[in-house]
């Protein structure tokens, strides 16, 4: 019995192997690329690249984010999807083994059964056993396309999560540095806030002693509602990003409802002295790591392997089907030999339904010219997001310095301002304006340090990953 199918299968592969392919030779996409990029030296790429700012609470976040994060789940189980996708493909290429058993029972009434009239009349079993093959031959590598379009599909799939991955590294990153702004400006709009409720008690008995104006008092009033609304405000934001960051975590229903579960340091943003500096050349083949481009040629390459499985459907199909079996009408004279017998039987399918394939193959054509045009738009982007996110990583720095400047000219302007009302060469508006300004500038520092050091983790999403020194 081994021997036979082994001959079976021999056969089969000499035949199988002697087939070819239809699919067009792939070749990438040519691009015209900057060519200032190109000379630079090899960067490795970094596969921690949060590790940079320093923080081992963000690193921690960061892991917990990767191992937890439901949309990682989710692509970890398309991989698993498409695994099994590629199994079945490849499966298409081995014989497919098939084993059938029967007995049946012929009573002596039945007179007309020929059984029953061999045996004289009496009451008879019958039972038969059957291993068997079969195999579609691949002359024309429809199914070896197909197997290789399901393994691009596959490598795909892998791409999409590390692009995930990515993502949520990145994200977790960008939202750890916002909430940090956010607390900073609640503490900043809950001191401005307490300073101006102390002012207005002060001017409140000044007004009631006829030393102030009504348009000082209500300025005064005014200013203490600006600061309520920006405390109000600042707090609405610091746990919208609170949530956010929960989920990228991971976290159950409960602690997302939890306030205060997640905190980040006010003082991350002006103690933080370990900013990562961008290397002045980064060559473009950091690019062909990033997922989504990869990602991108995997499904290019899948379409081509495609035009090949519907050209072959041009073509006829052969088979072989081999069989070894048993019958007995006695069970325990089935696997005696000589009860056994074999069989061995080729078919040829011819197809006439050209019309049809050939709008096959038109719409796999279609497809490839559609997955070139996304191959490319992918790298434009991924161009544009390197260059974007350079821009803006390097004029942050640029704000967050003129930011900086402002709130220390500003706060010797209040000092000054107070000075001048307290001695009474200035009016108090004139000082409520200097502060005014002041609380804005503090506000707008606090919003751009998240935003230079987010640009920074954009950087990295958009080169794919991190950079060596």
């Amino acid at each position: 019995m081994p021997a036979f199918f082994t001959k079976l299968a021999t056969l089969a592969a000499v035949l199988a192997l002697a087939g070819c392919s239809f699919a067009p030779e792939y070749q990438r996409p040519s691009m015209d690329m900057p060519a200032e990029w190109t000379v630079s030296q090899s960067q490795a790429l970094q596969e921690k690249w949060w590790e940079r700012f320093g923080d081992p609470v963000l690193n921690a976040l960061v892991e917990e984010a990767l191992g937890a994060n439901r949309n990682i789940a989710q692509a970890m189980a398309r991989i698993d999807q498409a695994q099994a996708g590629f199994g079945i493909a490849r499966d298409a290429l081995l014989p497919v083994p098939a084993a059938q058993g029967e007995g049946a029972r012929y009573m002596a009434r039945d007179a007309m059964s020929p059984i029953a009239m061999r045996q004289g009349g009496k009451n008879t079993h019958t039972f038969s056993g059957i291993l068997a093959a079969s195999w579609t031959l691949d002359f024309w590598g429809k199914y070896w396309n197909a197997a290789e379009s399901a393994r691009e599909a596959l490598v795909a799939t892998e791409a999409a999560k590390d692009n995930v991955m990515l993502s949520v590294a990145a994200g977790t990153v960008e939202a750890y540095f916002w909430l940090s702004a956010y607390t900073w400006q609640e503490s900043i709009a809950s001191s401005v806030l307490k300073n101006r409720e102390d002012s207005l008690r002060i001017y409140q008995n000044r007004f009631d002693n006829g030393q102030i104006s009504d348009l000082d008092l209500l300025s005064i009033r005014a200013n203490v509602e600006t600061a309520r609304n920006a405390l109000a405000s600042a707090r609405m934001a610091k746990s919208a990003a609170e949530t956010s960051l929960a989920v990228l975590l991971g976290r159950s229903p409960a602690e997302i409802m939890k306030e205060g579960s997640l905190k980040a340091p006010s003082s991350l943003m002006t103690s933080l002295k370990r900013t990562p500096v961008l290397p002045s050349g980064i060559p473009s083949d950091l690019l062909d790591r990033r997922p989504d481009i990869r990602q991108a040629e995997a499904n290019l390459r899948a379409t081509n392997y495609d035009i090949g499985t519907a050209k072959a459907n041009y073509f006829p199909s052969f088979s072989l089907t081999g069989m070894l079996g048993s019958a007995s009408l006695e069970l325990n004279d089935l696997l005696k030999a000589r009860n056994a017998y074999t069989a061995l039987s080729g078919g040829v399918t011819l197809p006439l339904n050209f019309w049809t394939i050939k709008r096959g193959v038109d719409a796999a054509e279609a497809s490839k010219r559609a997955a070139v045009a996304a191959y490319e738009l992918t790298v434009q982007t991924a161009f544009k997001n390197v260059r974007d996110s350079l821009v803006k990583q390097r004029e942050m720095a640029n704000s967050v310095a003129a930011l900086s400047r402002q709130v220390e000219y500003l706060q010797k302007a209040v000092t000054h301002a107070r000075t001048r009302y307290d001695n009474g060469f200035a009016s108090y508006l004139e000082m409520l304006s200097t502060e005014s300004n002041l609380f804005a500038a503090q506000q707008a520092l606090a919003a751009a340090h998240a935003q230079h050091l987010a640009s920074i983790a954009e950087v990295c999403l958009a080169l794919g990953g991190g950079w060596k020194d």
